[in-house]
């Protein structure tokens, strides 16, 4: 079972928000199949403990899910993991994902913030752009999310282009504008 247009529009500001949590910024959920799949996708977008993986480990072992829909459910469990600070798990599990259905943009997304919180900027940054190469994502995360491994890595040009690539694609984000100022003024220091 996928999630229809209408069910999208009705939970994509659920997942908005999620993806603006502490832990993360620019986890990217996505579709699910069974009803252990389902639990596994909303408990991806609030993930409270570790625990919140069983169901998804529930759904990969016991259900009969399409291929899209394991992907999803491994990506989904990955964002779990990563949020419970269970680093290379995650990364296990978007890396399957990856193996099962490599055209899901959304994997690179998760993939890529997991690298990130690893310091493996330039991983990050190729995970972005194959996601942005796949399309169907939300490009102002992505950009967001580009913004951030390349300003680790000092290419704070770069990282404030992105961020104005991301305030193109939303422009009423505020995060992306407080990050603009403050890599703007920590530039205007080093001058």
């Amino acid at each position: 079972m996928l999630i229809s247009r209408n069910t999208y529009r009705r939970v994509f500001p659920l997942i908005t928000l999620a993806l603006c949590s502490s832990w993360s910024f620019g986890q990217s959920k996505t579709s699910f199949g069974s009803t252990n799949a389902t639990q596994c996708f909303v408990a991806s977008g609030n993930p409270s403990s570790l625990l919140d993986a069983r169901v998804c480990t529930e759904a990969i072992r016991h259900d009969k899910l399409s291929k899209r829909d394991l992907a999803a459910t491994h990506t989904n469990r990955g964002i779990v993991l990563a949020a419970g600070g269970k680093l290379l798990q995650a990364l296990e599990d978007h890396n399957q994902a990856a193996q099962l259905k490599a055209d899901l943009s959304k994997i690179y997304i998760n993939r890529g913030t997991v690298f990130h919180r690893l310091k493996e900027y330039e991983k990050a940054l190729l995970d972005y752009e194959k996601a942005i190469d796949f399309g169907d994502v939300p490009m102002d995360i992505v950009q967001y999310n580009r913004a951030l491994s390349l300003q680790k890595m000092g290419e704070n040009k770069e990282a404030l282009n992105a961020l104005e690539r991301a305030l193109r694609h939303n422009p009423g984000s505020l995060r992306v504008k407080a990050k603009i100022k403050a890599i703007s003024s920590q530039r205007n220091v080093q001058k």
